[in-house]
């Protein structure tokens, strides 16, 4: 018969057990699922499309104090006016754009439904981006064209302007197509947050 030493040590659960135990735990709560979007979330994507909406719907003024800019000229005051709101509203699509990317890295997105198929997951995830992307550069390139009066600029916001309109058709399009033909709750995330 073995007789165990004294001087042998069986494993104890000690402090160092439980700060395993917390980091497992709160990995747990970084990598959780959630399935909706936060009520903070939902307010910042239909703030964004106001403001979108606004900067399509009123950039003549813009365009105008552009022209009139390029000629050396005076802006008339209603111009001058609809320029200036379009720089603030441009300043702020960016910051919000800032806040969703952060809100989405620190509490996550819900995943596609399980039975999506992998070819319209990567479609959703290429429009995503270039809506993201469009919404970081174009505040950008038209600060750059408005403030340092650079023509490349101001034409690479034209694109970008071209480009956003199209992933914005594309979204709403993929997200009707979830509503009515897949019968996913896909589109009803963006109108009913998900409960805390």
């Amino acid at each position: 018969m073995t007789k165990h030493r004294d001087d042998e040590k069986v494993p104890k659960r000690g402090p160092a057990s439980s700060e395993a135990q917390s980091a497992t735990h709160g990995e747990m709560r970084m990598t959780r699922q959630v399935s909706g979007y936060s009520t903070a979330q939902v307010a910042l994507h239909w703030s964004v499309v106001v403001l979108v909406a606004f900067q399509y719907l009123a950039h003549d003024g813009m365009e105008a104090a552009w022209r009139a800019f390029l000629r050396n000229e005076p802006t008339a005051p209603d111009t001058s006016l609809l320029a200036y709101m379009h720089v603030v509203a441009g300043v702020t699509i960016l910051l919000l754009a800032l806040a969703r990317v952060h809100l989405r890295l620190t509490r996550g997105a819900p995943p596609p439904p399980p039975d999506e198929p992998r070819l319209l997951q990567i479609l959703s995830e290429a429009v995503h981006g270039l809506i993201y992307l469009s919404l970081f550069l174009l505040p950008l390139s038209g600060g750059v064209a408005w403030f340092a009066g650079l023509e490349a600029a101001a034409a690479a916001h034209n694109v970008l302007k071209t480009a956003l309109l199209g992933a914005i058709v594309l979204h709403i399009a993929g997200a009707l197509f979830q509503h009515f033909v897949r019968r996913s709750d896909v589109m009803m995330r963006m109108f009913r947050p998900q409960r805390s």
